[in-house]
């Protein structure tokens, strides 16, 4: 089945690229294109069982496109590893991490992150001061360190749709 892979993704390349290309702009990522086609050849390659002759197409389309959109798949994951976490984006929640081997500057720009961090969140406590409901709702999100709706929902006995909102 792998050389049927092989002689699929090298046959299909350019329009794998150009749906590749089309995902990205719609997920408004920040990758190479080849990139993600290199992740879709891998992802089928580690799912060789699953993949048959009839469903590569579906299966190769189906880990650019979704792959792509989705925050938490493993190519977004990769290349959020990839990143300093002072490049770091909204979608994710990344934190950098102190070892004993840090040097001077690296433990400054560790602290510094911290700080700006946390000045973030006391702007935001003092913006929403006389907004108690938002203000609970926030502390919640820190108690149970989640900003999932459906964990806060459960929590307040709502709707997760309400709790999003």
């Amino acid at each position: 089945m792998k050389k049927k892979i092989d002689k699929y993704f090298t046959d299909n390349y350019e329009l794998l690229t150009e749906a590749a290309r089309v995902s990205i702009d719609v997920s408004n990522r920040n990758y190479d294109p080849v990139d993600l086609v290199s992740h879709a050849y891998e992802y089928c390659i580690k799912k060789i069982d699953e993949v048959t002759e009839e469903n590569l197409s579906a299966y190769a389309h189906r880990v650019i496109l979704l792959h792509c959109k989705w925050r938490t798949s493993p190519i977004n994951r990769e290349f959020l590893l990839k990143q300093t976490p002072f490049e770091g984006t909204e979608d994710f929640i990344c934190r950098p991490v102190e070892v004993d081997s840090c040097e001077l500057k690296e433990k400054i720009l560790l602290e510094k992150w911290f700080n700006d961090r946390k000045s973030l969140l006391a702007l935001y406590r003092e913006r929403i001061k006389v907004d108690k409901p938002k203000q609970i709702v926030l502390d919640k999100m820190i108690e149970l360190k989640t900003t999932n709706s459906r964990k806060l929902g459960k929590h307040f006995g709502i709707h997760y749709l309400s709790a999003y909102a």
